[in-house]
């Protein structure tokens, strides 16, 4: 069993190749109100991480195990698709890696997991990089390994067949690093599409896309040429969905939809009416049953004021034709709105002015001048230096208002003063 903190690998002792392979993480959807608590999905059974990504859990702090419940719900995992369907124990012995000079603690607690838990018969303990060494050069007795993993990378040096704890280093960079360096490049390089570029398509182009460079310098020397970059150059295309777009509704069918909605709001206002009326009739049988208890029972009936806040009987007399006046003016509008018709309020359409207002040419403006003047009854206002504001009345049939028009007209065209 090899537990990493990216990935977990799982097989028998007896085969060349893992038979089980999947990510170390466990995911519990969030519970929605009215329905049961979600099932725990680990490793493979998680289809979409990016939709769970704010509730996953793993059981690693960097490189080191530190979360034995979230280890316990992966080791049923496991133990389940191996096949593994003994009651009560593991009947199998366990060789399982861990980090170089794993803390006691962390290993103690994961003893007693295998040994508590599953009851498993022995656990061995070993580094995975210790054991590629030992399995890819059986005959090399010093060297040094570089082992580059997703939150660390460990640096181990091995002399006559021994490693030297006291050289070796550990350094927190590891594949988690590039992987976040890689999605701000490439969102900062594409910031249309930001939300389309996850740090797990950063993840797959990683793993699937970028290699080692051997000699650095080299390596940016050739990518320098144009050429080279147009022949080695792979475009990733990224998942594309097409907006279904709805066609807009015709006149006939808005007319339609505006109607459903005002009988809609109709139908919500009655029900609030008749919720309304309900109540008031069942406060207003509730108050003519205390207004019995005045003359018999004086104590309830003044609990009663008490409840209602009230302070004596003539109080509980005027809301009670409170209530009776309320209750009649609510019968009144449900009997109302049951005799109306549904009308539909349409669109008030923009008023246009008439023609005949908008005069064409000269002509036409004199025209319409004086057939304004004839038509309105205005009133002269003019200033002398003698007399001051000066108000002529309109004509009239009379003679007095004939004459006091024919004074203002003389006074117009004296001073030039303004008629209106």
């Amino acid at each position: 069993m090899k537990s990493g903190s990216y990935q977990c690998r799982v097989g028998w002792a007896t085969q060349k190749e893992p038979l089980l392979i999947f990510k170390n993480l466990v995911a519990k959807p969030r519970k929605e109100r009215g329905k049961k608590d979600g099932e725990t999905q680990v490793g493979n059974d998680i289809t979409n991480i990016e939709a769970v990504r704010f509730q996953l859990k793993t059981q690693f702090d960097r490189n080191v195990v530190t979360h034995f419940e979230v280890q316990e719900q992966v080791f049923d995992y496991i133990f389940t698709h191996l096949g593994i369907d003994t009651e009560g124990h593991v009947n199998h012995p366990v060789v399982m890696t861990e980090p170089f000079l794993n803390p006691n603690y962390s290993r103690h607690l994961m003893s007693e997991l295998l040994f508590e838990c599953y009851g498993v018969p022995s656990v061995c303990y070993g580094v995975d990089g210790l054991f590629s060494f030992r399995h890819n050069h059986p005959k090399c007795s010093a060297a040094l390994i570089i082992n580059c993993g997703y939150h660390t990378t460990h640096i181990l040096p091995v002399i006559n067949n021994q490693v030297d704890p006291t050289r070796s280093r550990r350094i927190n960079v590891g594949g988690i690093n590039i992987i976040n360096y890689l999605h701000r490049l490439l969102q900062l390089k594409y910031p249309a599409h930001f939300t389309a570029i996850t740090p797990s398509r950063a993840e797959e182009l990683v793993h699937e896309q970028t290699y080692i460079a051997v000699n650095y310098q080299e390596e940016l020397n050739c990518w320098a040429d144009s050429d080279h970059y147009d022949d080695n150059v792979r475009r990733i295309q990224l998942p594309y969905t097409v907006q279904a777009v709805t066609p807009g509704l015709t006149p006939e069918q808005q007319k339609e939809r505006r109607k459903e909605l005002a009988r809609r709001l109709i139908e919500i206002n009655a029900r609030k009416r008749e919720e309304r009326l309900a109540e008031d009739e069942e406060q207003l049988n509730q108050l003519l049953a205390a207004q019995d208890l005045e003359e018999g029972e004086e104590n309830e009936f003044q609990k009663i004021l008490d409840f209602y806040e009230l302070s004596n009987g003539n109080d509980l007399q005027k809301l009670i034709s409170q209530l009776q006046a309320r209750i009649e003016r609510t019968k009144q509008k449900i009997a109302a709105a049951n005799t109306a018709e549904d009308t539909v309020t349409e669109d008030p359409k923009p008023k246009m002015l008439k023609q005949s207002l908008k005069p064409k040419d000269q002509e036409d403006f004199e025209t319409w001048i004086a057939g304004m003047r004839q038509k309105s009854n205005f009133m002269c206002i003019f200033k002398t230096r003698n007399f001051g504001e000066t108000q002529c009345p309109a004509p009239t049939s009379t003679g007095y208002g004939q004459a006091a028009y024919s004074s203002c007209s003389g006074a117009y065209e004296t001073h030039q003063s303004a008629c209106t």
